[in-house]
């Protein structure tokens, strides 16, 4: 009775957080045909947890509001989750006084792992490729970083760059993902790919709770996938890996798909479903790997620049004067970023043309205020940059820092090591 009951809220928890608006990747959302029930389903959820958060728990503001944020963490998305529970606990009550004779679930079982186990698959898989071409984390060496004081990092900065400067660990955490991914594909190995996942994820949960990313709702909902997924087994392999004991074969025979042609239609249906869901984030990944790592496009001032002399309105400002610019970050064709004595950063959205040698340069996606600089190069170590920036006629002489002499860049990877070296 009590395993039936408990079956039923996961069931219907389940189905509620894999919908589109709670898993980051949804199956129904590679369906043809269907973006109109999608966007309905979304549309509806997103007028109730407002409603929910404004009449029910008296927020206002922000948090009340669904807009980009880069977060998983929200206030609307606890309230989101909390509203899973709530209706998968009245699905739960509903369900068991409507069906109350009923002595198993083997069908609906079969078919509710089969949702969770692709669900989560394609979510390992989807994360997993963006670490085997390593983009997550970026480039742990930006130039900016290289000068930035550590404890003006946040916690999810220090994780970022911690997983950025090392390509292979970022690389070997994304084929652990891959892996297991890969093995939840297939009803013969989901246990072992369920076993995987959790040991990968769990990993990446305490990562998120310890370093304060705001990813820990949605990474704690993929660990209790695999918990789900591997709860039948447990017994198994206690007995197997624990207790010394024969663990009986389990039962992957169902769902079935007949025989023949039924079945030659099931594979070849699973092969295009998963190649389609696949190739997108696939594609897309290795795109972008080659921009970033392989086709690179370099701005023609590219490097890490101290400023040497910083000349504003005719005025030469001293390195006291916290208004002046410190150094200048140049590593991606369309940005530049500033560091003041301060210790503050500005970044501008930079244009440049190589035939005037001029850079423009505007805050934000703001056109309607571009600035235009010049710039020269005195000699092989030195640029002068000359222009107006805003109300301000600048005259800039920088010296490109050698990046090379940054431990961080040149310590590398050693097979000896007499003395361990820390700093």
């Amino acid at each position: 009775m009590a395993h039936r009951i408990c079956f039923r809220f996961a069931c219907c928890y389940l189905l509620l957080y894999m919908a589109p608006s709670g898993v980051r990747l949804s199956l129904i959302e590679v369906l043809p045909g269907v973006s109109w029930l999608v966007d309905a389903y979304v549309g509806l959820w997103h007028k109730l947890v407002p409603w929910v958060a404004i009449h029910i728990f008296h927020l206002s503001g922000t948090a009340t509001t669904y807009f980009p944020t880069g977060s998983s963490d929200t206030t609307l998305a606890y309230v989101e989750n909390l509203l899973f529970v709530v209706f998968a606990a009245l699905g739960m009550v509903i369900w068991s006084l409507a069906d109350h004779q009923r002595k198993d679930y083997r069908w609906l079982h079969s078919w509710l792992r089969v949702a969770v186990r692709y669900t989560l698959a394609f979510t390992m898989l989807d994360y997993g490729l963006i670490k085997v071409f390593p983009m997550q984390f970026g480039s742990g060496l930006e130039f900016m970083s290289l000068t930035e004081p550590f404890g003006d990092f946040s916690p999810m900065g220090v994780l970022w760059k911690f997983m950025g400067v090392s390509r292979p660990y970022t690389i070997f955490a994304g084929i652990c993902e891959v892996v297991g991914g890969t093995l939840l594909l297939f009803r013969r190995t989901t246990t072992l790919g369920a076993v995987v996942s959790f040991a990968v994820l769990l990993n990446v949960v305490m990562l998120n709770f310890s370093y304060d990313v705001p990813v820990k709702l949605y990474s704690s909902n993929l660990v209790l996938m695999t918990i789900f997924l591997a709860g039948p087994d447990l017994r198994r392999l206690l007995n197997f890996l624990v207790l010394n004991r024969v663990g009986e074969p389990a039962d992957i025979s169902a769902p079935r798909f007949g025989r023949g042609l039924m079945r030659i239609s099931a594979v070849v249906f699973k092969v295009l479903f998963v190649g389609c869901f696949l190739w997108s984030p696939m594609s897309e990944a290795w795109t972008l790997y080659k921009q970033l790592n392989i086709n690179v496009r370099r701005p023609p001032l590219y490097g890490l620049y101290d400023v040497e002399i910083f000349t504003r309105n005719g005025q030469e400002l001293p390195p006291t004067d916290s208004t002046r610019w410190k150094t200048v970050s140049i590593q991606q064709p369309r940005n530049l970023g500033i560091r003041m004595m301060d210790a503050s950063t500005k970044y501008y959205e930079a244009e440049y043309d190589a035939a005037k040698n001029t850079v423009a340069l505007c805050e934000g996606a703001d056109k309607s205020h571009t600035n235009l600089l010049a710039y020269a190069w005195p000699d092989a170590e030195h640029v002068v940059l000359q222009g107006d920036l805003g109300t301000n006629s600048l005259s800039i002489r920088l010296r490109k820092i050698d990046t090379s002499n940054f431990l961080l860049v040149n310590r590398g990877f050693h097979w000896i090591s007499e003395l361990p070296f820390i700093r």
